[in-house]
């Protein structure tokens, strides 16, 4: 773990540890879990697919429950919901709960009767309170005023798509028993979102340079600096271009390849990850003195 002297903050960039090294890498997962489960609930949703759904509020559960072991005290966990007015920690904790409570009643709904008025109202609940899981992850960062690579309005916009992005992915491994125009469905979409999901880290990237000198540097920290590797491999290549690559030959066609799309998605997975990573790990406070 890098070692901070208290001088650093007056004098130079100092990267923010909390949230990334050691005890605080808890925070990445958290953050990729409540993406991923929002965005997977709101695919499940589209496609009908009831174990798409069960999966998603799985991965709910295990964003709160790593939410609860990065606390010091997690026995003190209900701290957490009583300040929704100025946290959005809070708030995050409070959505989850919601989205896992709508959700429970509303798979149990749609596994013992399916087709009345009560799944319907509960797959709007569900799919609302899945959303702001999805979101609230990019507010949480977004807020921080001090590290300027994180505080943009982009930001939770990103996390949303990265999101979906993932939780298409994880949607297609679970379509493989489904029929084979319902994957190429699934495919088709997942090829979209992979798209769009890398646009909008490209726009992400270009706005945030122009925020300010702090951000700028940032962001060649993460194209050019130590934390490249990271980025180009991890997030552009894994999660990106092999994807696309392997999924879009089959995707549309009538043809599905099990093997393609299990392998894209899974590489597409590893991508979400890598992009949570790189922007904590870039996150930089600027220095109270300026450089002589």
């Amino acid at each position: 773990m890098m070692r901070i002297k208290p001088y650093d903050f007056m004098m130079k960039y100092t990267p923010q540890t909390d949230w990334i090294e050691g005890h605080g890498i808890l925070i990445a997962f958290a953050l990729f879990f409540g993406g991923i489960s929002g965005g997977l609930y709101l695919a499940s949703l589209y496609f009908d697919n009831l174990v798409g759904m069960f999966v998603a509020w799985i991965l709910a559960m295990a964003t709160g429950m790593t939410d609860m072991a990065h606390l010091s005290k997690p026995m003190r966990f209900w701290r957490m919901v009583l300040k929704p007015n100025s946290s959005w920690i809070s708030r995050g904790f409070i959505l989850i709960w919601l989205f896992l409570g709508c959700a429970a009643i509303q798979l149990a709904i749609s596994y013992w009767a399916p087709g009345t008025a009560a799944e319907t109202v509960f797959k709007v609940f569900a799919g609302i309170a899945a959303f702001g899981v999805a979101i609230y992850s990019g507010f949480v960062v977004g807020y921080v005023g001090a590290i300027k690579l994180w505080n943009s309005a982009i930001i939770p916009i990103l996390f949303v798509v990265a999101g979906l992005t993932g939780g298409m992915a994880i949607l297609l491994l679970a379509s493989q028993g489904e029929t084979t125009r319902q994957i190429v469905d699934v495919a088709t979409a997942m090829v979209a979102v992979l798209v769009v999901y890398a646009v909008s880290v490209a726009i992400y990237l270009w706005i945030t340079t122009y925020e300010s000198h702090v951000a700028r540097d940032s962001v060649m920290l993460l194209l050019k600096g130590s934390i490249a590797p990271v980025f180009w491999i991890g997030v552009v290549l894994i999660g990106i271009v092999v994807p696309i690559a392997i999924i879009a030959p089959y995707a549309f066609t009538e043809a599905a390849q099990t093997a393609a799309f299990i392998i894209g998605a899974v590489f597409a997975i590893i991508g979400g990850v890598a992009l949570r990573y790189v922007i904590l790990k870039a996150g930089v406070y600027a220095p109270l003195l300026p450089a002589e």
